[in-house]
């Protein structure tokens, strides 16, 4: 009977732990880190209806990073949704509505002009404005929000960076920038270019450059006495939904040349043919 009784009770305490015993599991009302309550982000389990998507887990700095100082983020793992795309973009507008006030930003904290393109099967929307809280020294700070997904799964990443949102990217047609200079392409063209390179000949992997994420910087760079268009890329990890940094390249104003930057700092002219 004794033994009866034990198994039971074990049954029953497996039954809680499945259940949590009825109590409903917590919701998060917003995302925060912990320095000041006025860049607290409302999270996206706000918007979610009942049942529409799990928070499924959290990647938070450990205590160490914080002891040294590093930069403070927290990533938000998010799974079954019915279309991740689509909850993605209504997080994002609720971001840019006037209540919460972030701007799309680039990779360079530039504000973008043009609208985020959601309506894909994956990809990375980043939002900041500037924050409350302010380094050490009494620097300014930016919030920022990186709302990423995938095929699977919507994450969304919050952090400090250090510095403000600088305007938005412009071309730049003076002679001193180069695009004036015979046979210099503008920024568009140049991006047009690259992104329909062949990843195998960047040494990446991947049937297209679609299934990267390019962020040119503004002005030129000088490699080999050559004006170079400083060119980040990035690729979506489909698991954590978050851009994974993958090499950087310069490209020459007449796009004869390419660069790559290596792992060890070193800048190395590419063979394309």
């Amino acid at each position: 009977m004794k033994k009866q009784t034990k198994m039971l009770l074990l049954l029953l305490l497996a039954l809680c732990l499945l259940t949590a015993c009825g109590k409903k599991e917590e919701v998060l009302e917003v995302y925060t880190l912990g320095e000041s309550t006025e860049d607290d982000v409302v999270a996206l389990d706000s918007i979610l209806d009942e049942g529409e998507a799990m928070l499924h887990s959290i990647d938070a700095p450990t205590d160490a990073a914080i002891a040294a100082k590093l930069d403070i983020a927290h990533t938000y793992h998010y799974r079954r949704m019915a279309d991740p795309a689509e909850l993605a973009a209504r997080y994002i507008a609720v971001l840019r509505g006037e209540e919460q006030g972030f701007k799309v930003i680039d990779i360079e904290n530039r504000r973008v002009e043009a609208e985020p393109e959601t309506d894909v099967l994956a990809g990375t929307v980043l939002l900041g404005k500037a924050a409350a809280a302010t380094t050490e020294e009494g620097g300014s700070r930016i919030l920022r929000v990186v709302v990423g997904w995938s095929e699977y799964a919507v994450a969304v990443q919050v952090a400090y960076i250090d510095g403000k949102i600088l305007p938005p990217l412009k071309e730049n047609k003076d002679p001193e920038d180069g695009n004036s200079a015979q046979g210099a392409t503008g920024l568009s063209d140049q991006l047009s270019y690259f992104n329909g390179l062949e990843p195998g000949k960047l040494g990446l992997d991947g049937d297209n450059m679609s299934e990267y994420m390019t962020f040119p910087q503004q002005g030129w760079v000088m490699v080999d006495d050559v004006r170079c268009r400083k060119i980040n890329v990035y690729r979506q990890d489909a698991q954590t939904a978050i851009n994974e940094f993958v090499g950087t390249f310069y490209l020459s104003g007449d796009l004869s040349k390419l660069y790559k930057e290596t792992g060890d700092g070193q800048v190395i002219l590419m063979q394309m043919d």
